[in-house]
């Protein structure tokens, strides 16, 4: 944990304890606090030049009554030079200051005490070694206004506290995914990484490898205590963790209680089992935007590969090789279906865009052509790994939406891309979401009477849990069921 020295006046101990609380629970800062009464803060301000960082409280009781270089030379020399480490100051209560200081770190105490609190913790947070790049990186909604009421609630219940807040609508396309993305991208520099998971139609062991992604961490064991571990994981800093389109039934794990994250969860259904203390906010359905269809063909094939994506989140990358669009041209037809809300940008990390289920109604239902090319797509990213092509974790999302559409109209593609996507899982420490497809793929053979595949899914998951393998007539074998063939 970083330290700041904090240096003030005797008269301003109840306002730097308030912002050493806030900065300690909100932005993983130890505070130092020297209100020494012998001599005004321009004078000891030095004792903090082994910290971090130092902050100064401005108050007639805490400076000379009059402004002077001989008084305040040292420390507008450092500011000036920008040297380390970096110094702030908060004026309290007017008086005499130099105007220098303005320059820099300066936070007014006097206007409003709750934004100031928000603003010094916010350069607090860049004290710290943040990533170069944030695992999300929340897309400006170009068409996105107020919701100012629900957006101050969420700075109450994340940026304020670290907690957990709900929003709920049971409607399709009611605004709620756009809300968080918007709350993330206006609050993002109060935390020190962004997580987004999305939800909608996956399982507990895709949420948790998923997240387990983000944090560069390996997921084992069951789905749901995976999950909830990782959800812990996350806590142990200050961080923003969006749960998306998150399904009924099912309990949102706790940060660890003495932990610092902030947790923001989308659903349809009040039915999902949230903590005692969140905030649930219920919004009503935004106005449905009037879709501009296409006349542009290039446009129209774009927008036809992006329906058959994860909706939720899917890199642009993927639906122009769908298309057969070269980037360049990819890149124009995407800005087009934005400005059509055809298309919505979702995180400029990773180049993801969504659409909504007004978009993917009317992109139609005859994109078996799309499909096929989807499937053959992520097999071909699977297969590649293992043989040192460059893999892409954002087409793990898409692996389970391609086996779904090969097992009914293209089995030998669906017991390929199974095998190629199980070996990848495995090695990247998330075997639960290969175990999912293996037991798919088991199911699937059954109804259309595959034994030899489902006999297969049987051997390698009986290795996998660890029970009597009963089917073919087959050698027992310490863990050759894992050798792949991993020919295209």
């Amino acid at each position: 944990m970083l330290d700041v020295f904090l240096c003030c006046s005797p008269a301003d101990r109840k306002i730097a304890a308030a912002i050493a609380a806030r900065l300690e629970r909100g932005a993983e800062v130890a505070v130092t606090v020297d209100d020494d009464a012998t001599e005004p803060v321009a004078a000891r301000w030095q004792g903090g030049m082994s910290f971090a960082a130092v902050l100064l409280l401005l108050s007639p009781e805490a400076v000379p009554p009059r402004v002077s270089r001989e008084d305040w030379g040292a420390l507008l020399d450092h500011l000036t030079s920008n040297a380390e480490p970096p110094a702030g100051a908060v004026l309290v209560r007017s008086c005499g200051y130099p105007r220098l200081l303005e320059r820099m770190h300066f936070f007014r105490w006097d206007d409003e005490p709750l934004e100031a609190l928000r603003a010094i913790e916010k350069w607090a947070i860049r004290l710290h070694r943040l990533p170069q790049q944030r695992s999300f990186a929340p897309a400006r909604l170009p068409w996105f206004e107020g919701r100012q009421n629900e957006l101050d609630l969420l700075w109450q219940a994340l940026v304020d506290r670290a907690g957990t807040a709900i929003i709920v609508n049971e409607a399709a396309a009611s605004g709620k995914t756009s809300l968080a993305q918007e709350f993330a991208r206006r609050a993002g520099a109060h935390f020190r990484d962004l997580l987004w998971v999305d939800c909608g139609g996956c399982s507990p062991a895709s949420f948790a490898g998923e997240l387990a992604g983000q944090l560069g961490a390996s997921c084992e064991g069951e789905p749901s205590e995976a999950f909830a571990a990782m959800v812990q994981l996350a806590g142990r800093h200050r961080v923003l963790l969006v749960l998306d389109d998150f399904p009924p039934g099912l309990a949102i794990p706790l940060a660890d209680p003495q932990g610092r994250a902030s947790v923001l969860v989308t659903t349809r259904s009040e039915q999902v089992q949230a903590p005692a203390a969140a905030e649930v906010v219920r919004i009503e359905k935004g106005t449905e935007a009037a879709l501009a269809i296409p006349g542009n063909p290039v446009d129209v094939r774009l927008w036809r590969a992006m329906a058959v994506c994860r909706p939720g989140g899917f890199p642009l990358e993927l639906a122009a090789r769908i298309a057969g669009v070269e980037p360049g041209d990819a890149a124009g037809a995407c800005a087009r279906l934005i400005e059509a809300r055809l298309a919505d940008p979702l995180d400029d990390a990773e180049g993801r865009l969504r659409l909504s289920a007004l978009s993917l109604a009317a992109a139609g239902e005859s994109l078996e052509i799309e499909r096929r090319r989807h499937a053959e797509l992520v097999d071909e990213a699977a297969c590649g790994w293992a043989i040192g092509r460059e893999f892409s974790p954002r087409y793990i999302a898409e692996f389970m939406p391609a086996f779904r559409w090969a097992a009914s109209a293209n089995w030998p593609l669906a017991g390929a891309l199974v095998r190629h996507a199980f070996a990848l899982l495995r090695a990247r420490g998330r075997l639960a979401e290969g175990v999912e497809l293996l037991v798919a793929l088991r199911e699937a053979a059954e109804v259309c009477g595959d034994w030899q595949e489902s006999d297969y899914c049987a051997w390698e998951l009986s290795w996998i849990r660890g029970v009597p393998y009963r089917g073919a007539d087959r050698e027992p074998l310490g863990g050759g069921q894992l050798m792949f063939d991993f020919a295209p």
